[in-house]
């Protein structure tokens, strides 16, 4: 079925529609009309109070200082130094002791001795120079270090002993003191003739361990 339109062919029909249109119109411009007096009128909010608290001032950057450079002092001329006097051979450092004097001769030679002297002049030349450089070096070590009391000296236990023109040189030697043999080496230097002592050098080393005697020959001496 087809919805009741107005006939406007109708004069009576099209009046009433008419009639209620505007019926319809006077309705909504009287709501809209009073609508602002039903609803409440807007109250402001209260402003919100911000205290502002002052920062305290800034202090001020110290100023940038340019570092202070000392002006540099006068050079003075250096001093000539004086060459450093050059030490004779005998003292220079090279771990032995030089002797400062002669004892063999006066121990040959001392009353009392007599048979010893008698028995070294019937020695060989050879003999006489290793007997002599013998006594010589545990005469100096006595005087050396009174800790010591040499009473023999071996020359060749430790390596054969060298002849350099009138050197006898001992490297590995041993003297006998307190009941034990110590280590030793000595360059003995003789006169032309090799008859008697002008200079020596020796430097004492570490006791033989009494382990190792037996090794090297060597006994209990008293």
């Amino acid at each position: 079925m087809r919805p009741c339109e107005p006939n406007i062919q109708d004069p009576s029909g099209f009046r009433g529609f008419a009639a209620s249109v505007l019926l319809h119109g006077l309705f909504l411009f009287a709501l809209l009309s009073i609508a602002p007096k039903l609803l409440p009128p807007l109250e402001p909010e209260d402003p919100i109070e911000v205290d502002f608290i002052p920062l305290p001032p800034l202090p001020a950057a110290p100023p940038v200082q340019a570092p202070i450079i000392a002006a540099p002092a006068p050079q003075q001329a250096k001093p000539e130094m004086a060459p450093a006097p050059s030490l004779p051979e005998a003292a220079k450092d090279d771990g032995m002791v030089h002797s400062s004097r002669i004892y063999s001769v006066a121990v040959l030679t001392q009353k009392g001795n007599e048979e010893a002297l008698t028995d070294y002049r019937n020695l060989s030349v050879d003999e006489q120079r290793e007997q002599l450089c013998s006594l010589e070096t545990l005469e100096q070590i006595a005087a050396w270090n009174k800790d010591y009391k040499p009473e023999r000296m071996i020359t060749y236990t430790f390596e054969e002993v060298i002849y350099e023109g009138n050197h006898m040189i001992a490297n590995g030697a041993v003297f006998w003191s307190h009941d034990n043999w110590h280590r030793v080496k000595f360059d003995c230097e003789l006169s032309p003739d090799q008859s008697k002592v002008v200079d020596l050098a020796f430097a004492v080393g570490t006791i033989v361990p009494k382990s190792d005697w037996e090794d090297h020959y060597l006994t209990q001496y008293k």
